[in-house]
């Protein structure tokens, strides 16, 4: 058997509030309170109350601030509630009033049972509808995790999975990259029509969907443009992931025969700024990948240096590594990854390296003050008198 919903009457007379609760007890649960800021209290600590019946007379709040406080709330479960009030038949300024403010319904003293635990239970079950369509939608909204046309993480989830990631690898000092690879598709056809293009990118779409490993994430983040992140052990192993990635999505035969795919590919590491989040790294790539679609080259685009896709040709970049990731890298045995990005470092720490050698030079020249002091006085040798 359910538990009864519960019905919260709130009303200064106890007299009122009895006649209501001996109307409506057999099918609702009843809790009375007898001045408003007690009825409000229990709104907030009670979970179970249902719907508010009050009176718009009360002492130390009425009934309109209590209406006022319910819809202003930031619990969604008060903000909602149904808020019956009790009027006589000479309040029709005073009920105007409270439907502004928000009241639900308007109910006469003295109505008769039925009448009252009739409207009671339609609003029930408007409640109880509304909540089930909003926690349906919640449910809908965290479940949509994969989109079924490409196979792929949606991007929302993307970027959270992603925060996750990185989340584990500054806890671990490990290295986390975000692969962009945009995607264009010649056809032979020049009559081929839009949702036949769209068909062949969701093919391109699950072919990497199927390419990734089970411990990296992919998602669909443009019309024609792809995000795989992935854990890092170093730019070489980045690159070859990437050019991995691109050998498959070039070689997919998307409509049978004729269809050309070429791939322009931006990387973005977390090493080049711890501080960087899963967003801001998505971003970094995919400037990168439009940077190469620009260029049309075959080159992956990375933030310390380019390294030709085909052509094996690569040149030095600027590079957002700084002097205390470079430390960490080193001490972790990871300084391989640290050489490319030397030139960018010698010439921060210079200012420093300056300062070291003007402190050596003063140190020096102290210490020949002093010698040369200690000097004065001592008597020369009798060959070097006058």
């Amino acid at each position: 058997m359910s538990a009864k919903a519960r019905i919260l009457i709130a009303d200064d007379s106890r007299i009122v509030r009895a006649t209501i609760a001996q109307h409506i007890r057999d099918r609702f649960d009843v809790r009375e309170a007898s001045d408003g800021e007690a009825a409000w209290q229990a709104m907030l600590l009670d979970s179970s109350i249902r719907i508010v019946i009050t009176d718009l007379t009360m002492p130390k709040i009425d009934g309109f601030e209590l209406i006022t406080r319910a819809r202003a709330s930031k619990i969604q479960r008060i903000r909602e509630m149904p808020l019956i009030v009790l009027s006589g038949a000479d309040e029709q300024a005073e009920c105007e009033r409270a439907a502004a403010l928000g009241a639900t319904d308007f109910v006469l003293k003295g109505v008769n049972a039925a009448e009252l635990i009739s409207r009671l239970e339609v609003l029930i079950k408007l409640s109880s509808t509304r909540e089930a369509l909003a926690e349906s939608r919640a449910v809908l909204q965290t479940s949509r995790t994969v989109d079924p046309d490409t196979d792929l993480l949606v991007p929302s989830f993307f970027d959270r999975q992603v925060d996750k990631l990185i989340s584990y690898s500054r806890r671990n000092m490990t290295d986390v990259a975000v692969i962009c690879i945009r995607v264009e598709l010649t056809m032979p056809d020049s009559e081929v029509w839009e949702g036949e293009i769209e068909q062949r990118a969701r093919l391109v779409a699950r072919s990497l969907a199927a390419a990734i490993r089970m411990e990296d994430l992919a998602t669909r983040s443009d019309r024609h443009e792809f995000c795989v992140a992935t854990q890092s052990d170093g730019v070489a192993g980045v690159l070859h992931f990437a050019a991995r990635l691109r050998k498959v999505l070039e070689n997919v035969d998307a409509a049978g025969g004729g269809v050309e795919v070429w791939t322009c590919i931006g990387v973005a590491s977390l090493s080049e700024d711890m501080r960087l989040s899963a967003e801001q790294l998505r971003q970094i790539s995919q400037k990168r990948a439009q940077q190469a679609q620009t260029g049309r080259s075959r080159r992956i685009v990375l933030g310390a240096a380019d390294a030709g896709g085909g052509n094996g040709q690569s040149r030095a970049d600027e590079g957002s590594m700084d002097v205390n990731l470079a430390l960490t890298l080193i001490r972790s045995g990871r300084a391989a990854e640290v050489v490319p990005h030397l030139p960018r470092l010698v010439h921060q720490l210079r200012p420093l390296m300056a300062l070291v050698r003007q402190q050596k030079e003063l140190e020096l020249s102290k210490k020949e003050t002093v010698v040369h002091g200690s000097l004065q006085g001592v008597p020369r040798p009798l060959d070097q008198r006058p």
